[in-house]
């Protein structure tokens, strides 16, 4: 499993060496920030170019995801999706099919207010011309975790769709546990939960359960701490290396 570390503009640095990455398409607009993906589109690096529901509220059109997705050389496009309700996401799904398909490869997203509207979801959209299946952070609120959301939907995991995890709830050792009981099966995984610690000066291995605010993606924090902070979320919080080693 990939991991896609997000972080605020001034410290993108700090994943100069990952090759697995997460675009958010309403910053792009910043230079420095397209510069910065445009240098790893140059090199050959994989993007994830998001459709920025979660900071926006709403996903961008599918137009405006594509001409920035084009702008800094994006490998694949989220299609535009509203979490937990499954027939707007799939009216936006169909448009962004409509209007993205053949260009790009695409991600879906499957989206429900129940574990069953979810599930359905998910087995129509194997069907659809996509490359892969974005497993969202909200399916939590439907399920235990999204390790019994995916062993739910067994066509899925049989499918030939890449899988990516969209997103860290904070959930203790979720992650890990679905990169070892489904070892090979899931693509990557992007967060921004690192940053969002060091923004709130706390080291995430602390205990303190994710702070509930939002990424300031302007901000400078102490390097150090998030330096620290990614590196946890790398080693413990995807790949458990703890954890295995006691079971």
């Amino acid at each position: 499993m990939d991991t896609a570390t997000i972080l605020p503009i001034p410290h993108l640095h700090l994943a100069d060496n990952e090759t697995y990455n997460m675009a958010l398409a309403h910053l792009v607009e910043d230079e420095a920030y397209a510069d910065w993906f445009r240098m790893k589109s140059s090199r050959g690096d994989f993007i994830l170019m998001d459709n920025g529901v979660v900071e926006l509220g709403y996903p961008m059109e599918s137009h405006e995801i594509l001409a920035r997705a084009r702008e800094i050389g994006a490998s694949e496009v989220v299609l535009p999706d509203y979490p937990l309700d499954r027939l707007r996401s799939m009216e936006t799904h169909r448009r962004g099919l409509e209007d993205l398909g053949g260009i790009l490869p695409l991600m879906a997203v499957p989206q429900g207010s129940s574990c069953g509207e979810w599930r359905e979801s998910v087995l129509e959209l194997i069907r659809w011309p996509v490359n892969s299946i974005g497993v969202s952070r909200f399916v939590v609120e439907l399920f235990p975790d999204r390790l019994h959301a995916l062993c739910s939907v067994p066509e899925l995991l049989d499918s030939d769709k890449e899988i990516h995890l969209l997103g860290c709830p904070g959930i203790a050792n979720e992650v890990a546990l679905i990169d070892m009981h489904l070892s090979g099966r899931i693509r990557g995984i992007d967060s921004g939960i690192a940053a969002i610690y060091a923004q709130e000066g706390i080291a995430i291995d602390s205990g303190e359960p994710k702070p509930n605010v939002e990424l300031d993606f302007t901000a400078e924090v102490d390097e150090d701490l998030l330096k620290h902070n990614v590196e946890y979320w790398r080693r413990e919080i995807c790949y458990g290396y703890s954890l295995r080693s006691v079971l």
